[in-house]
């Protein structure tokens, strides 16, 4: 099963209908580009409500769809997006992939060629935590105590001393 997270994908196929309880939807067909999951087909399914109509669009949009005939999808396939992938509980219970959001290709999406896990994310930051360190300490000394850097980060779950942001002085 995919992981989730975001996929680089061009829509290869649409098509509008209905869903189960009778309201308008396009679908759109995507192949995966890149990656272990290079080749493989994901469906996304956009609605037309007053609440989605408008983000459905601007999807279709970041597709390549031109024109204003919602029934002529052309250009569907001219663009490179990004799709963000998520697990999603079917009606019986069963886990299944979906495709929550597709964003136009660069749009503030991550790209990296390997995501780390969470695992590995707390692994790579343990081994980092003597330089994260060495480097504040490095600032402190280089502006001679004086609070003029940045200062470092309070390590475990105590909370930030409080600023006063009150603008009178007194």
């Amino acid at each position: 099963m995919m992981n989730p997270g975001r996929y680089t994908a061009r829509a290869v196929d649409a098509a509008l209908g209905y869903t189960a309880g009778g309201k308008e939807q396009v679908a759109v067909a995507f192949q995966i580009i890149g990656g272990e999951h290079d080749g493989e087909a994901l469906q996304w399914y956009g609605y037309f409500t007053e609440k989605t109509t408008e983000r459905t669009i601007d999807s279709l949009r970041a597709c390549g769809w031109t024109g204003d005939n919602i029934a002529q999808l052309d250009g569907i396939s001219a663009n490179e997006v990004s799709l963000v992938v998520v697990h999603e509980a079917d009606q019986n219970g069963d886990m299944q992939v979906r495709v929550k959001w597709v964003n136009r290709a660069g749009s503030g999406a991550i790209q990296l060629k390997s995501r780390m896990d969470q695992g590995q994310a707390l692994q790579f930051a343990q081994r980092m935590r003597g330089n994260v360190l060495a480097f504040d300490k490095q600032q402190v000394a280089r502006t001679g105590g004086n609070g003029a850097a940045a200062r470092p980060a309070q390590s475990g779950n105590r909370a930030p001393a409080p600023v006063d942001d009150d603008p009178l002085p007194f």
